[in-house]
């Protein structure tokens, strides 16, 4: 599995990419053992009007894998950016551990 989790300053605050890549492998796991839902911290998240009308709480591995793009959220300040950042970053490191 890569996990590619970067950061970038705009003028609305910092935005965090998330990207995941999974080997045929790994996406066959996934799947036989049921698709791990992604918590997505709200805490400092910029104002997000134009893509949804509440900003999401959670996404599926699988879509996050399944997107060439990954997955983008902006936020306020850097503290929270990275706080957003280590918690995503965790959950998808043991997403595929064997329990």
């Amino acid at each position: 599995m890569e996990i590619d989790i970067g950061s970038e300053q705009l003028e609305q605050g910092v935005a965090v990419h998330v990207r995941v890549r999974l080997s045929s492998r790994e996406l066959n796991r996934l799947f036989l053992s049921g698709d791990t839902l992604i918590q997505l911290p709200l805490e400092g998240v910029v104002d997000e009007r134009g893509t949804t009308p509440i900003p999401r709480m959670s996404i599926f591995l699988s879509e996050i894998a399944g997107s060439p793009e990954g997955f983008s959220r902006t936020f306020a300040d850097a503290t929270r950016a990275d706080s957003f950042a280590r918690t995503v970053r965790e959950q998808v490191s043991t997403a595929l551990e064997v329990s």
